[in-house]
């Protein structure tokens, strides 16, 4: 049974008054200081814990990646900016006060044959070599993840071995194999009919020569790449599509290779990329030649810096290699980071 309360009065209640009606009601500064003052003093108190513990987590965070951070600056940024002030002088690499000449030596680029023919072959190796590889490598990774082919380990561990041999040993093998004499692709082509071919020292065939090499270096690297890709398409929807009465060119082509585009895109710019850093095979079989028919944009670097001593122009061919480059790159990260 509840037993009624009546407002406090003047006068004092009585004992037969309930006790929890006998409490006086708090004044109405302090139940204002209560209701306002206590919270608030609360949520300041656990926003600025909350906010130390950020900034002591943040500071454990930067302090894990600050010799990384340090070390790109150094190897990365530093180099660059230090590049692109170079290919605004001109001097020997020896000298120690070079003259600031501006963009001549960008100028002098454009208006230079050599540069121009280096640029094409870089452009029409670039273009000729990464469709090749793209496909043939698409080609085997379809073979090789066959469910009725066996020993799948061993293929992929053979077609990645050459990416992960030396480039100058690699170079000096394919000088014998395609040396025009004696060379085993001579002798097999010699069989077919086919007339000798000078695969290093004739002009219209020696960065063919180069690109048969480097797609045999590079092939694992797509190869491994969409084998990984195939893995990753669920197999549900292989059998749906196989129920709807495809065949196996139907479901590669159409189920396929539709979910493994932003691998192929991926591998066509790193492709692409490295295409235009070709050096080591060209520096150790032709040195560019003949006639500079193998000359690429990282060998005409390389020449200019430390044959000619010529860092302004080589570092101006560095900058203009950089922004053929990172377009390319934007373009990657762009649709991959749609997708």
């Amino acid at each position: 049974m509840i037993v009624g309360c009546r407002v406090p009065g003047a006068r004092q209640p009585s004992a037969n008054f309930p006790e929890h009606c006998q409490r006086a009601p708090p004044a109405k500064g302090f139940e204002m200081a209560t209701t306002s003052a206590t919270p608030q003093r609360t949520v300041l108190t656990e926003t600025s814990f909350w906010k130390r513990a950020a900034v002591r987590r943040n500071l454990s965070a930067y302090a894990f990646i600050l010799p990384f951070m340090a070390l790109f600056i150094i190897f990365n940024i530093g180099p660059f900016f230090w590049a692109l002030w170079l290919s605004l002088l001109r001097g020997d690499l020896v000298d120690q006060v070079k003259p600031f000449v501006g963009l001549q030596n960008y100028l002098s680029l454009t208006t230079d044959d050599i540069t121009l023919k280096v640029f094409l072959n870089s452009l029409q190796y670039t273009v000729s070599v990464v469709p090749i590889a793209v496909i043939t490598a698409l080609a085997l990774a379809f073979l090789i993840g066959n469910k009725l082919v066996r020993f799948k380990d061993f293929y992929r561990a053979v077609v990645f071995f050459p990416l992960l041999a030396s480039a100058a040993a690699t170079a000096q093998i394919w000088s014998y194999i395609l040396a025009p004499r004696y060379g085993v692709l001579t002798y097999l082509t010699g069989l077919l009919g086919i007339p000798e071919i000078y695969w290093l020292s004739d002009p219209d065939w020696a960065l063919y020569g180069i690109l048969l090499i480097e797609w045999w270096r590079g092939i694992g690297f797509h190869i491994i790449l969409f084998l990984a890709a195939m893995l990753g398409v669920p197999e549900e929807l292989h059998e749906a599509a196989r129920i709807d009465g495809a065949n196996a060119w139907q479901v590669a082509t159409r189920v396929t290779i539709p979910l493994m585009r932003p691998v192929i895109l991926f591998s066509v710019v790193m492709g692409t990329i490295w295409a235009f850093q070709l050096f080591d095979t060209v520096f150790v079989l032709t040195n560019g030649g003949p006639v500079h028919a193998t000359a690429t944009m990282v060998w005409y670097i390389y020449n200019h810096a430390f044959r000619y001593g010529q860092v302004g122009m080589a570092a101006a061919m560095g900058v203009v290699l950089l922004l053929i480059i990172m377009p390319i790159s934007y373009v990657q990260m762009r649709v991959l980071g749609e997708r």
